[in-house]
């Protein structure tokens, strides 16, 4: 098979439309893709991003005849030993998969990185992982893949390195029970009723609310093994259009004696509405029938980002994800269905919650693999 690579090291606005075009025929079928424009590229790899100060990137592009059959971006932080390959997508083909990794892990190996991992799109916090199961329904910023994805990764040498589960909690005689097997745990004591308080994310105050989110981020996932610190700005340029999508009967933050110690946000899942969308860029107008159409949205309610820190003593706050669970029991109830996603055994947003009720809805992987 006659394959030939060409690879970019700097922003070209010709070869992202390339990917842009080919990651369209890869990926346009699966429930969760969304039509894509350079600007999405741009704000993460141009020389003018944010993250340009801390990463650096390469692109491999792989044809066939003149015929473009594979590409991803190699990135890594400055001064990192550890490789992300992402926006990743090829054809059904073996010989393809390993030719392109074969020359990520040449020039991985060139500039002193011994480990890649994949897929992570630049970021832990833009886009990693891959499913691997699932027993419903899609839900939005769910990382999915052509199923063949897998097999071409481990063709390739890669093995899985972690397992991300999502949850659905049951409903009404489930949910009413765990918060009676719960009680004790509830009632441990966490302080005065004056000095624990759970409030609402305040929207009109985003930027502030959202500088508060990621010091605690910061704080209660740096320990997980996939974690990468980033800086507010880029932090912001990720997920400043959330607050589109959360709702304040669902989003919230912890104070103890007046300190942020937690937070957890969900949202009503926006998938549905969001496919509405067809082209972009998006007009004023449908921008606004978006947003209304959001706020009315209580379909099913994903709860993917909780945490806490201690408090300013430096002791632990004992029963305050229980807290917040409690608080969410109304939009539990209005929800056609709960799922708690993305936990782990090490994540710190995991849930004490029985087994009994929940059922398993979707496995996520990682794949890494040693550089030799």
């Amino acid at each position: 098979m006659n394959l030939r690579l060409q690879k970019i090291e700097g922003w070209d606005d010709d070869k992202f439309q390339e990917l842009i075009d080919f990651r369209h025929k890869m990926q346009n079928q699966l429930p969760t893709f969304f039509p894509e424009e350079i600007n999405d590229y741009k704000k993460l790899l141009h020389p003018d991003s944010p993250f340009s100060e801390d990463y650096q990137w390469v692109g491999f592009f792989i044809y066939h005849d003149n015929e473009l059959v594979a590409q991803a971006i190699l990135s890594w932080k400055k001064k990192s030993n550890i490789g992300n390959v992402g926006f990743v997508d090829w054809i059904n083909n073996r010989d393809v998969a390993n030719f392109l990794i074969g020359k990520i892990e040449s020039f991985s190996k060139s500039k002193g990185l011994s480990e890649l991992k994949t897929p992570i799109d630049l970021n832990f916090f833009i886009r990693y992982r891959i499913q691997s199961f699932s027993s419903g329904p899609a839900y939005f910023g769910e990382p999915i893949y052509p199923a063949y994805y897998h097999e071409l990764f481990v063709s390739s040498g890669f093995d899985v390195i972690g397992t991300w589960d999502t949850y659905h909690l049951k409903r009404y005689t489930s949910f009413i029970n765990f918060f009676k097997k719960r009680k004790k745990l509830e009632n441990r004591k966490i302080g005065s009723d004056h000095s624990v308080k759970i409030r609402s994310v305040n929207l009109k105050k985003w930027d502030e609310e959202l500088k508060i989110v990621f010091d605690l981020f910061i704080k209660s996932f740096k320990e997980m093994p996939e974690f990468d610190p980033i800086s507010f700005e880029q932090f912001k340029l990720i997920y400043d259009d959330f607050k589109y999508i959360i709702h304040p009967l669902t989003s919230f933050i912890v104070e103890f004696k007046g300190v942020p110690v937690g937070f957890s946000i969900n949202y009503p899942d926006p998938l549905h509405v969001l496919k509405s969308i067809k082209v972009r860029p998006v007009t004023n107008w449908q921008k606004f029938l978006l947003f209304i159409k959001l706020r009315l949205n209580f379909s099913t309610l994903l709860i993917p980002y909780m945490g806490k820190v201690n408090s300013p003593e430096g002791e632990e706050i004992k029963g305050l994800l229980v807290k917040i669970s409690k608080k969410l029991s109304l939009p539990v109830l209005l929800s056609r269905r709960t799922l708690i996603c993305y936990q782990s055994p090490d994540s710190p947003s995991r849930r004490p919650i029985d087994p009994e009720l929940l059922t398993h809805y979707a496995q996520y992987v990682l794949y890494g693999k040693k550089l030799e």
